[in-house]
Parts: C-alpha cells; structure tokens; sequence
C-alpha cells in the first residue's frame, strides 16, 4: 500500500477519505486559532483588572466568559484533530514505534477533547485539568515531531508542511521541558524569571500559531490530493 497522500487517479475512496480528512484539518486549524485568541483576551482582561479595581466585576466576568471560550474551542479543535491523525495514520510506516506513537497522540487528543467541557462544566478541577493538560500537550507535541519526520522521510508529505510540523512540534516541547528545568531554580529567583522567559519565548509561538498554521496548510495539501 502506498504511504503517498498524493492519491493517484482511480482510488475515488482514498480520495474521498483525503477530502474529509482535509475538513477536519481546516476544521482544527481555524478552532485552534479562535481558541488561541480567546486566550489572549483573557490574560488582557487580567492584566486590565488588576490595573483597574473599580471595574473587577465586569472585568471579571469577561474574564471567565473568555476563559471558558478558550476552553470548550480548544476542546473542538482537539476533536477534530482525531480524524485527522487516524487518516495519517494509513500513510505512515507499519513499525511498533509508530502504533505506540500514534496510540499515545490519539490518547492525549482524546483527553484534552473531553477535559475542556468538565472544566467548565465544575467537573474537573484547575489544577487536575492543568497537570492533565501539559502532560498531553507534551505528548501531542512529541506526536507531532515524530509524525511529520516519518511522513517526510517517506515523501508522503510535502517538504515544507512536514518540516513545519517537526519545528512546531519540537519548538512546543522544548519550551515545556525549558520551563520544567526552570521549576528546579529558586521561586521567583531572576535565574528562574529568565529561565521560564526562554521556554515561553521559545514554546508559546509554537503553541498560539505554529499549531493551527500546520493544520490548515496540511488541510490545504490533502484537499489539493
């Protein structure tokens, strides 16, 4: 079986699997970048609250209004990822590491799917929803890397989308590990600040942008298949 997402001429079934797949890669892309925008309101209107305490009421509302947007988009766009990785899945080498990789990023999608709605809902609590969050977010990342090595070194991906996402994937894990170091420094020490200032530098564009950006050029090369 070919490991190619250029799907020849005559494989109208392939194709058609090619075309759903690059729905729900738009789909995750443009759920993500929302959901990443939702994010960025919210740490605004917590910097304004505390600049502002005559108006904490309507700040703080906004404020968990936006929180829980964030939440439940990037909980979609973590759905819609699932599809996408079973389709990779059929173009990728048939190797033990690779199932064992594919079953742990599936797995991390599906937690982060179903741990947005229990946060909002008061089912989940933050900090087990935080500590579950980076653990599958690390692992997602790594998926990521892995996942586009092994579609570029088989031509199943065009150069430039997969190179993308093995620099996403290991920007986003580098800044975690980065930041996971800095935990090991002295609380609030400067060595620590500069510490996470780097991982954050380094991860959080990988996260807000690199992410969707990835899904969106891999949307546009399946639907082009």
């Amino acid at each position: 079986m070919s490991t190619n997402t250029r799907i020849p001429a005559g494989h109208p079934a392939r194709m058609s699997n090619a075309g759903r797949a690059a729905l729900f890669a738009y789909a995750a892309g443009v759920t993500g970048i929302l959901a990443n925008l939702f994010l960025i309101v919210m740490y605004v209107l917590l910097g304004l609250q505390a600049g502002r305490p005559e108006a904490q009421t309507l700040l703080g509302s906004a404020f968990h209004v936006a929180g829980s947007a964030s939440d439940l988009l990037g909980s979609l766009a973590t759905a819609f990822m699932i599809p996408v990785a079973l389709f990779l899945g059929g173009c990728l080498p048939r190797r033990r590491a690779v199932r064992f990789t594919q079953a742990a990023g599936l797995t991390a999608m599906a937690l982060l799917t179903f741990s947005g709605p229990l946060l909002v809902l008061g089912v989940l609590a933050f900090e087990v929803d935080t500590s579950l969050g980076v653990g599958a977010w690390m692992v997602l990342s790594l998926w990521l890397l892995l996942v586009n090595r092994w579609l570029r070194l088989s031509d199943a991906l065009p150069y430039r989308v997969a190179r993308l996402g093995e620099f996403v994937g290991a920007g986003f894990l580098a800044g975690y590990l980065v930041v996971g170091l800095g935990l090991l420094l002295p609380w609030m020490s400067w060595p620590q600040l500069v510490v996470f200032g780097f991982g954050v530098l380094v991860g959080l564009p990988a996260y807000l942008v690199g992410i969707p950006v990835w899904f969106l050029l891999l949307g546009r090369h399946l639907g082009k298949s």
